[in-house]
């Protein structure tokens, strides 16, 4: 065994590498900065938004796009003719001082369009009149109705009474009896009408 131990070489074991004291306090920081910023980040690390790998292509190759137009209108630019801004207020004034001739737009350019005008003018009228005459009487018979009807309901009952034995009027008709009489009240009166009245 002793020959085994002959071969290794004499090193001490315990050395450290060349400056590792003197950089010894800043990769102490930098443990502590990392150790407190992975207790920042969430456990399940980096994220990417909703829908970014198949938007990805599209981002490119808007970027690119945009590239190519930057750089385009980099090399060109734009230009104006030479001495616009020089004959641009002589142009203005010339635009607006110069008198320019009103069109004149005749409505009536034959006598055809004029009778034909007047024809159509007539026609209309003709089926307006019409029409008003025929639904005018309905609203007049209408209102004559409820003109005598609320005079009805205006004449006190005594003054009925009084009429029919000044004139000696007779009932034709057999005199009605109770049942018949609460049937027809009921038939032709509402409930609102009849406590109304009481």
């Amino acid at each position: 065994m002793e020959n085994n131990l002959e071969n290794i070489p004499k090193n001490n074991p315990f050395s450290v590498p060349e400056g590792y004291f003197d950089e010894s306090r800043s990769r102490i920081n930098q443990a502590v900065f990392l150790g407190r910023l992975k207790a920042q980040v969430p456990s399940d690390g980096f994220t990417t938004p909703e829908n970014y790998f198949a938007e990805l292509t599209e981002q490119i190759s808007a970027g690119i796009a945009l590239e190519n137009l930057q750089a385009l209108t980099a090399s060109e630019g734009y230009t104006v003719p030479a001495g616009y801004f020089e004959q641009l207020q002589n142009n203005i004034i010339a635009k607006t001082t110069a008198k320019q001739k009103t069109p004149v737009l005749k409505i009536w350019h034959s006598s055809l369009m004029k009778y034909a005008s007047a024809a159509c003018f007539i026609i209309l009228s003709t089926t307006g009149f019409y029409f008003y005459q025929q639904h005018t009487p309905v609203l007049k018979t209408a209102y004559n109705d409820l003109a005598t009807e609320q005079m009805l309901y205006d004449i006190d009952e005594d003054v009925i009474i009084d009429h029919i034995k000044d004139n000696n009027l007779q009932q034709a008709k057999a005199p009605a009896t109770d049942v018949a009489l609460e049937n027809y009240i009921l038939s032709n009166y509402s409930q609102s009408d009849i406590a109304s009245d009481l």
